[in-house]
């Protein structure tokens, strides 16, 4: 599989069990409150274009909000500035609620973990009627992906019921056994939304309104209707080489539970603050959502329920992506210090996944600021070359005025900036490069990033 910084920023991670470091800067140094704050506007300033799509970002630490904010344009056919409390699209941050409602029905009895499908939908198709509740929280069922079935893809203007949608994944062969191993599936979620329905007889936007919106308090937070009248609602874009386009239409009728709810960041910081307390459920069953359940081979699932478990300086962290035609976001929770982040944006093309992490990593005193150094000019003509990286990518490195400047396969350019602590840190990043022994004037390299590991690469001719 090739990684990539936009795919980290748009696609959930294949495995978190990694625990790396991210080139922080001095372990020792302290920071105020007002220091770390500063270096959060710093960080967000120049991401922030006036004239451009723009993104929301709240950032939390125990009771206090270091930083609230809406950027750039929630319109640009109006230049509508986007707003603290703009209303955009969660796309797969819906599955952490979904996940909830399952909870709280396992809570009340109404269904079971272990419960299989055919248990609960009794008319659900043979081929997957023995897949567990559990083995779909956990993304471990085996069903084909159904956003990427043509079927799926090139109807996606058009509305559909919840039985039409499982229609298209419910009698397709498994792509492997329940249980076996991980496979994140929007089918998982979609037939999550179908067994809330049928255990709690209520629609899934009524059930999540009644359950964990209203009783939080959450009043801007609901099922993404395009016909209704959302005070605050930004419009999503898409980026082409000649500027900005409209989204593609995508009928809100087809995320259901794996992506249809659409929320502010100040109602997301009141979800988070809930999960510290039992105003939802008992702490006992919610923190199961955020362990690595073992798998059929005992071996731990890299997905809890509606969540991912990662490290960041090396404190647990509990996180999840988002995208969907013209958005997205990412929520980063690190619950030893309470710390909360999430970044919305109203248009696809945003990394709204390292700007969450850089600014989680401020939040907890640790900022990723490499140091910069001085290497001498052998060192850098060694470390240029092309390389292939076991991840899958190419990156030719090059010297440019003195400035090494890594660039791959598709053309995306970054610097190399050489720090104190022996790495090459990739610009707008959380990756970098490890620098290796020198032999023959030529250099080994390794890429370490976030979450998947060290790939180490290979000289190309």
């Amino acid at each position: 599989m090739k990684i990539t910084p936009r795919t980290l920023a748009t696609t959930l991670f294949a495995t978190l069990s990694a625990s790396i470091c991210l080139g922080l800067c001095n372990q020792a140094a302290a920071f105020t409150d007002s220091e770390l704050q500063q270096k959060m506007q710093q960080l967000v300033a120049q991401k922030a274009k006036a004239d451009q799509p723009g993104f929301t970002v709240i950032v939390r630490k125990g009771p206090q909000v270091m930083l609230r904010g809406g950027y750039g344009l929630a319109d640009l056919e109006t230049a509508t500035p986007m707003r603290p409390d703009s209303n955009l699209r969660l796309a797969s941050q819906t599955k952490q609620f979904t996940a909830m409602a399952v909870l709280q029905l396992v809570q009340a009895g109404k269904i079971k973990l272990e419960h299989k499908v055919g248990e609960v939908l009794t008319d659900y198709p043979a081929v997957g009627r023995d897949i567990t509740i559990k083995q779909l929280l956990t993304h471990s069922s085996g069903i084909p992906n159904l956003s990427r079935m043509p079927e799926f893809r090139d109807n996606k203007a058009k509305d559909a019921t919840l039985p039409e949608l499982l229609a298209l994944f419910s009698s397709q062969p498994l792509q492997f056994a329940p249980g076996s191993r991980f496979g994140y599936s929007n089918s998982n979620y979609v037939l999550l939304t179908a067994i809330i329905e049928a255990a709690s007889k209520q629609t899934y936007a009524d059930y999540l309104q009644q359950h964990v919106f209203q009783p939080l308090g959450m009043k801007n937070t609901g099922y993404d209707v395009a016909s209704d009248i959302v005070p605050n609602r930004a419009k999503g874009y898409e980026q082409t080489a000649t500027g900005f386009r409209n989204a593609d239409v995508i009928s809100m009728t087809r995320p259901q539970g794996a992506g249809g709810l659409r929320s502010t960041v100040d109602d997301l910081n009141l979800w988070d603050q809930a999960l510290y307390t039992t105003k939802l459920l008992p702490q006992e069953l919610l923190q199961q959502s955020f362990v690595k359940h073992p798998g059929a081979d005992g071996k731990p699932l890299p997905y809890g329920y509606g969540w991912m478990s990662a490290d960041l300086a090396e404190l647990e962290t509990h996180e999840h992506s988002g995208g969907i035609d013209g958005f997205s976001s990412y929520i980063i929770r690190v619950p030893s210090q309470q710390v909360y982040v999430a970044v919305l944006a109203n248009s696809s093309y945003f990394d709204s996944y390292t700007m969450a992490v850089k600014l989680a990593a401020i939040a907890v005193g640790k900022p990723m600021e490499p140091t910069p150094v001085t290497l001498p000019e052998a060192t850098l003509w060694a470390i240029t070359g092309n390389y292939s990286f076991d991840d899958g990518t190419e990156r030719l490195i090059t010297l440019e005025q003195g400035v090494l400047i890594c660039q791959t396969k598709e053309g995306a350019r970054q610097q190399l900036t050489p720090s104190a602590d022996g790495k090459l840190y990739l610009e707008d990043d959380t990756s970098y490069l490890t620098l290796g022994k020198i032999s023959k004037g030529k250099a080994a390299l390794e890429l370490v990033v976030r979450g998947f590991g060290t790939f180490p690469a290979k000289r190309l001719q």
